[in-house]
């Protein structure tokens, strides 16, 4: 499954708390110039000066209230708080000049934030009539007394001309920056999807080989996958999470090839020598795992080594509680269902109503009570893969 447009949406996400957090340092230097003119250091007229901080303190603020605040993160806001932080540019060289010349290129350092050329371009083309109003706007309010910005030729020659030069390099190398990161992103989300797909072909290999050492056909661990993803959607986990676990799981027996086919197949009931021997292949598993790279086998590893673990303790290795891993937790409900309704050498299937029953009775002895809500509240889906993923045998 292709989660890369994923990757790219966190990244623009975090982008924007990035912006949010960039705007908040911008108050702090606002209400610096302002206690600058306070102490004398600066001679701006304070009735202009305060306003204009005012304004500013309210707009950087935006972005905070709209990302982190209202949770709105679409391409509409991200133009709109560039628009009014360009606007915002605008004014304050207007009223403060010199004393906040910085601010010109601020708008051009958030779009550079998003590493996408479409926000340069945008903000650039908004920024440079932007520059040449304020300039005139500060020569009309007389806020730069020394030459040669007093005169409007001065003002164009060498406030505005300048100005917008130095601000167009600026935003070519901009430009050229936010075109090699979106490139480097894009290249990592697809290096990211080709990785999972490896280890999904890898895992569904590896599941194969083990299930055709049962004498089922082949769907357990398919089944056992879409049991546990739906368990761990219900649980909170998300798409992508949820699908990295149920595929995990797929390689919960991986140590039975490691287990004598004549005890695994055994019709009757095992002898406690034969089932000590079966209760190694969690162990198996895990040294399988263990040294295999990817978060998928990470996953696989937990999964293996811990889904005979029982809630209050009596699992194999005698984890209980916390102590399972969530993943595991999981696992273990999803492969003791498929189990139950699915017939096997030494047992006939049991009926979905019987199986739910049991498990529903072992809610906090065997199996986590949160895994065992999450169960019954998926329980007809739990049908649906019954029918989707049928042995052959029953087919």
């Amino acid at each position: 499954m292709d989660f890369s447009a994923q990757i790219i949406k966190e990244y623009r996400e975090n982008a924007d708390k990035r912006l949010a957090f960039s705007c908040r340092l911008m108050i702090g230097f606002m209400l610096l110039v302002a206690l600058l003119n306070l102490l004398g250091i600066f001679k701006i007229d304070p009735i202009p000066l305060y306003t204009t901080v005012a304004i500013s303190v309210f707009n950087f603020f935006l972005p905070t209230v709209f990302c982190d605040i209202l949770k709105i993160r679409t391409i509409w806001f991200r133009y709109f708080i560039l628009t009014m932080m360009v606007l915002q540019s605008g004014i304050q060289y207007a009223v403060l000049s010199y004393h906040t010349i910085i601010m010109l290129i601020f708008p051009l350092v958030l779009a550079c934030l998003y590493n996408e050329r479409k926000y340069v371009i945008y903000t650039t083309i908004l920024s440079i009539p932007m520059i040449v109003i304020s300039h005139l706007g500060a020569y009309m309010l007389k806020v730069v007394p020394d030459e040669p910005l007093v005169t409007l030729k001065g003002t164009i020659f060498y406030g505005v001309i300048p100005r917008v030069i130095e601000f167009f390099a600026i935003a070519i190398v901009c430009y050229f920056i936010s075109k090699q990161i979106e490139r480097l992103i894009q290249t990592l989300a697809n290096k990211n999807r080709e990785l999972y797909e490896d280890q999904e072909n890898l895992i569904q290999a590896l599941s194969q080989i083990i299930e055709e050492k049962s004498d089922n056909t082949g769907q357990h661990v398919r089944r056992v996958a879409e049991y546990t993803e739906l368990l761990c959607k219900s649980l909170g986990y998300s798409n992508e999470e949820s699908w990295k676990i149920g595929l995990a799981s797929m390689m919960h027996d991986v140590g039975k090839i490691m287990i004598p086919e004549e005890i695994l197949e055994k019709p009757g009931k095992l002898t406690k020598e034969e089932f000590d021997i079966v209760k190694k292949h969690t162990q198996y598993g895990r040294r399988m795992l263990e040294k295999s790279p990817g978060e998928l086998f990470h996953i696989s590893t937990m999964i293996a080594d811990q889904h005979h673990e029982k809630w209050d303790g009596t699992g194999y290795a005698g984890l209980s509680g916390e102590d399972i891993s969530p993943f595991a937790r999981c696992a273990a409900l999803a492969d003791v269902f498929d189990a139950l309704v699915s017939r096997r050498s030494y047992k006939r299937a049991w009926t979905p109503q019987e199986a739910y029953d049991e498990i529903v009775a072992q809610k906090g002895r065997q199996f986590d009570p949160m895994v065992v809500d999450a169960f019954t509240a998926n329980f007809d889906q739990f049908i649906d893969v019954m029918k989707r993923y049928p042995d052959e045998e029953s087919a």
